[in-house]
């Protein structure tokens, strides 16, 4: 009699069993999140990630502007580096204040992936050009998440892709609305001149430059600034009859000092030079065009190409832009 009970309760109890494991399968499908990234790749989680590496100081910061800094267990020694950047994310995290997070670095420059590994993350963020790092990770099961910030498009998608796995999507889109919105401010003022621009890269490289559809060409054209560089390069190497040729009314610096320029005997006829129309972006944190902040980079360059938007004006925009940025007032007093 009980064997044939239990006959008859058995695939009842298989049933259960089954409905139980779809359920649980439902769930995890239900709380899994995706996204695109650069390489058109789709990086797929079984839930939103909670130990995240980041291997570019950039991607550090976003990580803070969508207020989900509590899920990283690794970051690049450079953050701990940069004097500004350091001082900067220190008033949000105590851990960069103390340097308690972990930096799976080799001097600082390149990534240990047997430190990364040790970190356990269940996702790391990267740029695409990182390709060996890329590689080995993914060999090892650990999923990565690439960005390109090759343009204004790419950044604000790769802002929300990586919003999306972190559970931050409505934060990431918040951000992505705030910078469209500001972007759309910018038109040339029709009443001024458009100012031609000549970007040098940083460390006092003068005759290295981004030419047309490069990421600084484009927060020049934002601004309402012409780029001087007419070439479709990404970064050219010019001579200094080239940049006589260009003209440029003035020169922007990217950590270097004006007197990398004033001190070059090539350049003194400039009449950027002459004119003393050399201007450095400095503190750089707060314009890294890798981020949302390029807007703050074009916004930047408006001042010095513009005068009706004044150093007043500028500073108004760059306090309201860090409080929506990070969700904190009072952050660049």
């Amino acid at each position: 009699m009980k064997i044939r009970i239990y006959i008859v309760l058995l695939p009842l109890v298989l049933l259960v069993c089954l409905q139980a494991c779809q359920n649980q399968q439902s769930n995890a499908s239900k709380n899994g999140v995706k996204a695109m990234d650069s390489r058109g790749k789709e990086i797929a989680l079984e839930r939103p990630a909670q130990r995240v590496v980041v291997l570019y100081p950039s991607l550090v910061d976003e990580v803070y502007m969508l207020q989900a800094s509590d899920r990283l267990v690794g970051i690049p020694e450079q953050v701990y580096q940069m004097e500004d950047t350091y001082a900067f994310l220190s008033k949000l995290d105590p851990r960069i204040v103390q340097k308690s997070i972990a930096t799976p670095t080799f001097g600082g420059q390149a990534n240990n992936v047997e430190s990364i590994v040790s970190l356990n993350p269940d996702l790391v963020l990267t740029f695409n050009t990182d390709q060996d790092n890329i590689t080995q990770l993914e060999n090892l099961g650990i999923p990565v998440f690439t960005f390109s910030s090759k343009d204004e498009t790419s950044i604000f998608n790769e802002l929300i892709g990586m919003g999306t796995l972190l559970d931050k999507k409505a934060r990431a889109e918040e951000i992505v609305k705030f910078v469209g919105d500001e972007v759309k401010k910018m038109a040339a003022p029709l009443d001024q001149p458009q100012k031609k621009v000549y970007y040098a890269w940083s460390k006092g490289r003068v005759l290295s430059t981004s030419g047309r559809g490069s990421l600084i060409d484009m927060a020049i054209r934002l601004s309402g600034a012409a780029n001087a560089c007419p070439l479709e390069m990404e970064a050219p190497n010019v001579g200094a009859e080239t940049i006589y040729k260009w003209n440029p009314d003035l020169m922007i610096l990217w950590n270097s000092k004006s007197s990398d320029v004033y001190n070059l005997k090539e350049l003194a006829a400039l009449p950027a030079v002459k004119n003393k129309q050399v201007f450095v972006m400095s503190p750089s944190f707060p314009f890294d065009p890798h981020t949302v902040k390029f807007m703050l980079f074009a916004k930047q360059v408006r001042h010095w190409c513009f005068p009706s938007y004044t150093k007043e004006q500028l500073d108004q925009d760059m306090t309201m832009a860090f409080e929506k940025l990070y969700g904190k007032a009072g952050l660049l007093q």
